[in-house]
Parts: structure tokens; sequence; C-alpha cells
């Protein structure tokens, strides 16, 4: 068992070693969507009732993205099929679907850590500044914690579609994910709901006892064991030819 660890690990710096430069392009992403919703949160100064279903939108479909960092083999998924490349390779060493399936966690926790680092201290600056409802660190973290259970959740799904299907196949999947996180924020809105002005709002009533953030780790952090242990079950049977 910690021999797989171990070979998780050497697998997630050997990856990183080769990509090590496109974390600056991470830095910059992280950056660019911290301001871009952070105006969103009070455009006009009124406080945050005039949150909107954008900003439901925005945070749905980029927090999930806090999962991964820019690679070679992010940008070429589609050109190169090149997360079955990778398993490919992996498959002619005595290298076993575990410690691959666990060098893929490691990468995302460490991408998880990482830029939530960059972002949402940047989220908390901004909108702080414009009037926004988090006031601390504790609430910060709260807030962070119940967005990164959300992200663990979405996360699971995408490491099932990665390593279980082409990368054309995973493009098509991914937009209608994208769809559904759009149509969810509207439907929310629709009903008079928002949801980060709720995370927000339980954020600062509760700070780190917030139930909302401890159920949202717990629900994560199960489906994510689920969605990879369904995908190692599937991935030794899966043809990559």
């Amino acid at each position: 068992m910690n021999n797989t660890w171990k070979d998780g690990w050497f697998i997630f710096k050997k990856d990183f070693m080769l990509d090590r430069w496109y974390f600056i392009w991470n830095v910059l992403f992280m950056l660019y969507i911290a301001l871009m919703i952070s105006a969103m949160v009070n455009p006009h100064g009124e406080g945050t009732s005039i949150l909107n279903s954008m900003a439901d939108f925005m945070f749905l479909t980029l927090i999930p993205t806090m999962g991964f960092y820019f690679s070679r083999r992010s940008f070429n998924y589609i050109k190169e099929d090149s997360y079955t490349r990778m398993l490919h390779y992996y498959r002619t060493f005595p290298i076993p679907n575990i410690a691959i399936m666990k060098g893929r966690v490691i990468q995302l926790i460490i991408a998880m850590i990482f830029n939530a680092i960059i972002f949402y201290p940047v989220f908390y600056l901004f909108s702080r500044n414009a009037g926004g409802a988090l006031h601390n660190a504790g609430q910060l973290g709260a807030f962070a914690l119940t967005w990164t259970g959300y992200g663990l959740l979405i996360n699971g799904a995408y490491i099932y579609l990665e390593f279980l299907n082409k990368g054309r196949k995973y493009l098509w999947i991914s937009f209608v994910l994208l769809f559904s996180t759009g149509f969810l924020a509207f439907v929310v809105r629709w009903f008079g709901g928002n949801l980060l002005l709720f995370t927000l709002e339980q954020s600062v009533r509760y700070s780190l006892l917030s139930p909302l953030m401890w159920g949202a780790l717990i629900v994560g952090g199960t489906c994510l064991a689920l969605f990879c242990k369904i995908t190692l079950s599937k991935l030794g049977k899966r043809d990559l030819i």
C-alpha cells in the first residue's frame, strides 16, 4: 500500500518536472478569474443582494478547474489524446493502475491547494473592498472549504471521464457538464436563489463551524473516493489502442 503511494508521488513529480513552467499560466489564470468574479459580488456598491446567476455560473464552472494545473498534456488532450497515451505509456511499465490513480489524486490535491492559495485571498481582498460579505480569515476559510467540497465532487467525475474516454468524447461530455452548470445557475436564479450568496452567508454566520462547509467536504470527498474506486475497477479493462 505504501509503495503505491510512493509510486504515485513519483508519477506526480515526473509530470510536474516536465510541465513546471506551465504553473505560471496557473497563477495568471487564477488571478484573472479571482478579479473577474470578485467584481460580480458588488459591482455597484449596493451589497451582496445584487449577486446574480452569472456569478453562480462562474463559480460552478471555474472552481473545478482548481483541481488542474496547466500542462502540456491538458493543452493537447484533444489533438493527441494525451491522457490515453499517458495510460498506455505507464501500462508498458510494471506500475499498477492504483499507483497511477494515486498519482492523479496527489496532483488534484496539490493543484487545489496551490490554486486556492492564489484565488481565495485575491477574491477576499477585492470583494471585501467592494463591500463583500467576508470579513475575516475564518469566514474566508469556511467559504473556500465549502467550494472545495464541490470541487472535489466534480473533479471525481472528471477523473472518471479522463481515464476512461478518448479525448474527443471527453471534450463533448465536458461541454454537457458545462451546459448543465449553466442551466443549474439559471434554475436557482429563476426560483429566487443564489448559490454564491448562500455560501457567503453561511460562511459569515457560522465561520469554520458551518454545517454547509462540513457537509460539502464530506459529500465531495466521499464522491471523489467513489469515482476513483469505480474508475480503477474499469481501468484495467479499458482498450487503449
